[in-house]
């Protein structure tokens, strides 16, 4: 949830995150190292550690000064066919997709075909009027307004062509007016991934394929459906078990990609790949370098974030540890997780993807910089408690946590704790969802509920909790509870109407 900074970014950030090991210690893995070979003598041995004991399987990429000083593959691709992961293994990178529709709208623009000062109803005149004036720099930035899923969207497989998508897109109420904010949107990206198709005349994946990847030998960053017999694509998992490939999925419903997640997510490359992609970048090889300025500017602060974070054309800004710039494109669908990090000022990329939920990119590779930089672990997260910024909702979380809870209330009267902050509850909600404990949500939203009768917030996020354990009716109930307090209240009329 958006409320919650990640712990990835906590440990990037120049603020250091609160975190606790099991033992309630700092864990540190002591290394004197002066070089770059001790670095990824240290940091192999780790991740081959992982690999071994947690079940973790992906690849790592650290690009310093363009040149690979590791590029790896760990665990399985496909653990029941025993194909292990290498760096030629083909994986999704999710929402880093977004940095290649991105780098496809300034190359339209480098060629004359576009600007990203266009306004939507230049490509389409029969637009509504509340978005005619959306300009492409707003679709790139995230500040036009659209929602981040469509109302009714049948998920990453649904098939949806053009003229449906777009008029459901164009038909859904904007979050707010257009330039006002920045709110994450997958929507947006895909309308820009439809202009891309309009001006160029070629499909999407096409264009990428012939302007941007084949000038530099890039042979295999796409969707691959239907699958080529020479490419070994990563099996996903969670928590152990099969779930399969986006290609499976695509065939099972029909076809794919469609614009529910074709330009917004879902392309899927190799380390090897994105090795060339990472150096062509840097060095202004496929785009010039007033477009590769152009994208990684801080153009708009993203809401929620506190200021630390800005949103690039289809990446964040924001500032490292160290106080150097920082550029970051992460994507995830669950199951798979991928994360890419630049930082020119010193040179360096740091690329991870992972095929196992359980034991993903966003938990092993703030372990991993850490080595990079500090030679040691400090602050553990894979193994760690999560991070609070109040001292209260650790202690919350802490009881809710405990096996057997059954009234929130009751434990907090035993503990001698009263809460008088609606937000510390709102902290330990949202984070009992990330980690995907609706039991636990639901006892703490029940309180939160009970306690601060009149936060809007609390019913809509009670109503989600309802809806991830199945629970239509009560939902439903809770988002009309929300509009009885704001009848206006965007939130709770889509959710209802969805459920409808």
């Amino acid at each position: 949830m958006k409320q919650i900074i990640p712990l990835f970014l906590c440990l990037l950030f120049a603020s250091s995150a609160t975190i606790k090991s099991e033992t309630g210690h700092s864990i540190v893995m002591e290394a004197g190292f002066h070089n770059n070979e001790d670095r990824i003598k240290l940091i192999d041995e780790y991740l081959n550690k992982l690999a071994l004991e947690r079940n973790f399987s992906g690849a790592f990429l650290i690009v310093k000064d363009g040149k690979a000083i590791i590029n790896k593959g760990y665990g399985w691709a496909d653990k029941e066919r025993k194909i292990p992961f290498t760096s030629n293994t083909v994986a999704s990178m999710g929402s880093i997709t977004k940095a290649f529709t991105a780098a496809a709208i300034l190359k339209l623009e480098e060629q004359g075909k576009l600007s990203v000062k266009d306004p939507l109803k230049k490509y389409f005149p029969n637009i509504p009027q509340d978005k005619a004036e959306i300009t492409l720099h707003q679709l790139l930035t995230h500040s036009s307004g659209f929602v981040e899923f469509l109302q009714n969207d049948g998920g990453d497989y649904e098939i949806i062509k053009t003229d449906a998508f777009l008029e459901r897109a164009f038909d859904s109420k904007l979050q707010f007016k257009p330039g006002e904010k920045a709110i994450y949107t997958n929507v947006g990206m895909s309308i820009l991934g439809i202009i891309i198709e309009q001006v160029s005349g070629l499909d999407y994946e096409t264009y990428l394929k012939q302007q941007l990847f084949s000038p530099i030998g890039i042979k295999n960053i796409g969707y691959h459906y239907p699958t080529a017999p020479d490419v070994t694509i990563a099996t996903g998992y969670k928590n152990g078990n099969r779930w399969g490939t986006h290609q499976e999925n695509f065939k099972n419903s029909g076809g794919g990609p469609y614009w529910n997640l074709k330009a917004n997510g879902g392309l899927e490359a190799s380390n090897d790949e994105l090795l060339i992609w990472i150096n062509a970048i840097s060095n202004n090889t496929i785009l010039s370098k007033a477009s590769i300025e152009k994208m990684f500017a801080p153009h708009v602060l993203e809401e929620g974030y506190d200021g630390q974070s800005s949103f690039g054309y289809g990446c964040n800004i924001m500032k490292s540890r160290r106080g150097t710039k920082m550029i970051d494109n992460g994507g995830s669908n669950g199951i798979y997780h991928a994360r890419m990090i630049r930082l020119p000022e010193e040179g360096l990329v740091f690329y991870m993807v992972t095929n196992e939920s359980s034991v993903n990119t966003n938990m092993v590779l703030p372990n991993v910089t850490q080595l990079y930089f500090q030679g040691k672990i400090e602050q553990d997260v894979l193994n760690s408690k999560p991070g609070f910024r109040d001292e209260l909702s650790e202690k919350i979380y802490n009881i809710l946590d405990k096996p057997n809870v059954k009234n929130l209330a009751t434990e907090l009267e035993k503990e001698g704790i009263s809460v008088d902050d609606d937000m510390i509850l709102l902290e330990v909600g949202n984070m009992l969802m990330e980690e995907s404990k609706p039991e636990k949500a639901l006892l703490l939203y029940k309180y939160y509920t009970e306690t601060f009768p009149k936060i809007v917030v609390a019913w809509n996020d009670m109503g989600d909790v309802y809806l991830s354990l199945n629970n239509k009716e009560e939902a439903r109930k809770c988002y009309q509870q929300a509009l009885k307090i704001r009848p206006e209240n965007p939130r709770a009329k889509a959710s209802l109407e969805k459920l409808k």
